[in-house]
């Protein structure tokens, strides 16, 4: 098995790749797996845990991660799994064995050394996995690396969920004749997973509401011509939500826990919503997400409406997976999407 070394300057990073035959990960992509020993666990576990302080109320809180921790002699029965942190203390007899066994001399060097203490490996004993090595003797300077470079750690679990999510999401198919129909009709289109059908289309208000059902999933898309300013502002989305409501019939928006950000939607700078919902005749609700953005080739702007129903749930996968859906959102033509 060949590996390539690279160091990317600013994190200070080796990354290993192995191109050879493998297995794919197996288990749940929302658990990130931890081994370690008891002495390190102590020091490293409240910096570790930090990776489940992101999430979405629903309306208690879920983390889009959980973090399950186990001793490092569980190793052989945890390798194949999608999310691995191993933490090898290099005061210990095993830490050394088993950092020796992975990393180059040079490497295990400057790890002894306290030098270098991090190390990430893409698909090291199977396809799919996202798995960091953490090294060292001195394990307040390995609080201080992880510390530094938590987010990082995040991003890349982060974009193995999504990537392996996108593939199972469309695994069975797709709705080809709904994508045509709305590209065909509206210029605009996306990725329409296979159980999903359209439920409500208004061409002269521009609103198109698709979804399925056991758990509910729903997703809408508004659009105006022109630039719409009061879309893109916090309280002109709260707005244009609550009017969206309405299509919906009697869905509001709950004031007391929304959260704004500008992030991206696909190819577009967007004004990103979240925060909860409700029926105001029935005892419903749940988490939602919203984004508006303007697209300058079609000048029109973009409001893109996404919640899920699902009570007794654990709903941020569901609600991630609608996400995901949504982003393969274009104004272009995509052969991949149309033909």
């Amino acid at each position: 098995m060949k590996r390539y070394l690279i160091w990317p300057v600013v994190l200070s990073f080796v990354v290993i790749t192995s191109c050879s035959m493998q297995k794919t990960a197996r288990g749940p992509l929302d658990i990130v797996y931890v081994l370690s020993d008891e002495e390190s666990q102590k020091v490293l576990k409240p910096v570790i845990d930090t990776l489940m302080a992101f999430g979405i109320r629903a309306p208690e809180f879920q983390p889009f991660y959980e973090v399950k921790w186990f001793p490092l002699t569980n190793l052989p029965g945890l390798k194949m799994y999608h999310n691995l942190i191993v933490i090898a203390n290099l005061n210990t007899e095993l830490g050394k064995a088993l950092a020796r066994r992975i990393l180059p001399g040079d490497k295990y060097k400057m790890a002894f050394e306290d030098s270098l203490n991090l190390f990430f490996v893409q698909d090291f004993w199977v396809s799919e996995q996202v798995f960091f090595l953490i090294v060292g003797r001195d394990l307040s300077k390995v609080k201080e690396s992880i510390l530094a470079n938590i987010g990082w750690i995040y991003k890349k679990i982060d974009e193995n969920f999504a990537t392996q999510e996108k593939k199972y999401i469309f695994k069975y198919g797709e709705q080809k004749n709904i994508s045509r129909h709305l590209w065909e009709k509206y210029h605009w289109t996306m990725r329409i997973q296979h159980d999903y059908v359209l439920l409500r289309e208004y061409p002269d208000r521009g609103f198109v509401w698709l979804g399925r059902g056991f758990p509910y999933r729903w997703v809408s898309v508004s659009w105006a011509k022109g630039f719409k300013p009061d879309w893109m502002t916090e309280s002109g989305l709260y707005e244009k939500r609550n009017e969206i409501g309405k299509f919906y019939r009697d869905i509001r928006t709950d004031k007391r826990f929304l959260g704004y950000y500008w992030t991206k939607f696909g190819k577009w700078k967007a004004l990103k919503m979240y925060g909860l919902w409700y029926h105001e005749k029935e005892t419903k609700g749940g988490p939602f997400i919203t984004y508006a953005f303007y697209d300058l080739s079609t000048d029109r702007t973009f409001v893109v409406d996404m919640l899920v129903f699902a009570p007794g749930e654990k709903v941020t996968i569901l609600l991630r997976q609608v996400e995901l859906m949504a982003k393969t959102l274009t104004t272009t033509y995509d052969p991949k999407i149309l033909d």
